[in-house]
């Protein structure tokens, strides 16, 4: 196969690629003949119909299953010749198929190459909350809680009557009960703050060439979703249309910055050498904790 490539910008890249000699044209072959066993030909039973009498009757359908199936793969093994890593899907265009060759182009975003210093990311500084539990947070659990049973029920319990339904027996055991679910509730939102936290120290401090054709893709994404969960909730679809450009302008920027986080989390567990089997985010976010300072 010969590649060629050219470096449009950044990340864009156009390769075009063309694979010819005896190993293509066998390999086209062996692919009509598969292609051919699912077409019906008068006179042969299905499989049997001889390749020139196929490509005689039946080449434009033997040709656009080829390419709709193999084209995939020689873009892969075009990208594997010159060592090049995508970030999206590609344009290809120019295709030419024949009985000796196959040419084609494609032009698409390469992922992002990001320079890390260490002060980019070692020791960021956390401004941590300390949490506590007043005890004004219980009584409200446990009004919430009455009322609740109350509406069930159609009568108000007693303290003891509560603690009994909650499988508790008495309001001290209870009480801490609720106390160690509203810890853990806040630990939680606790995570979340010291992580939105490390991300913007990130997102603020490290700059990225974004492959905008993958950030628009992400953006759609992000709006069908967005969609959909409004459908969920019974939104008629009037009033989708009428505010569908206030959705997709509010998520512009969050598709920009989820798709310029990820990266700059895959550049840092590159450079430290972390293990990453799933869960980019929560690796290497934890790690960053690891090192971080606390205010």
């Amino acid at each position: 196969m010969k590649v060629e490539v050219k470096k449009i910008d950044k990340i864009k890249r156009i390769i075009k690629a063309e694979l010819s000699g005896e190993d293509f044209i066998n390999e086209r072959k062996e692919a009509y003949k598969e292609i051919g066993k699912n077409i019906k030909m008068a006179g042969f039973r299905p499989g049997t119909a001889p390749l020139d009498l196929l490509e005689k009757h039946h080449l434009k359908t033997l040709k656009e299953e080829f390419l709709r199936k193999m084209l995939p793969v020689y873009y892969e093994k075009a990208l594997n010749e010159v060592n090049l890593h995508p970030a999206g899907l590609p344009r290809i265009y120019d295709v030419e198929l024949s009985e000796t060759t196959l040419a084609f182009s494609a032009e698409f975003d390469i992922k992002p190459e990001i320079e890390l210093k260490d002060g980019d990311y070692q020791g960021i500084k956390i401004k941590e909350k300390k949490i506590e539990v007043k005890e004004e947070e219980i009584e409200k659990v446990i009004t919430n809680l009455k009322e609740g049973i109350k509406k069930t029920l159609k009568k108000d319990l007693a303290d003891n009557e509560l603690c009994r339904w909650a499988g508790y027996a008495d309001m001290a055991g209870f009480k801490d009960a609720v106390r160690v679910e509203i810890s853990v509730e806040k630990l939680r939102e606790r995570r979340k703050r010291i992580d939105s936290q490390i991300s913007q120290h990130l997102l603020k401090n490290i700059n990225v060439t974004l492959p905008q054709n993958e950030v628009e893709h992400y953006h759609k994404e992000l709006v069908n979703r967005e969609i959909h969960n409004l459908r969920l909730r019974n939104v008629p679809d009037s009033d989708i249309e009428k505010y569908k450009k206030e959705i997709e302008e509010k998520l512009k920027p969050l598709a920009q910055d989820e798709i310029k986080l990820y990266y700059i989390l895959e550049a840092i567990a590159k450079k430290e050498g972390l293990t990453i089997e799933n869960n980019l985010g929560e690796v290497v976010l934890g790690f960053l904790l690891s090192i971080a300072k606390y205010d």
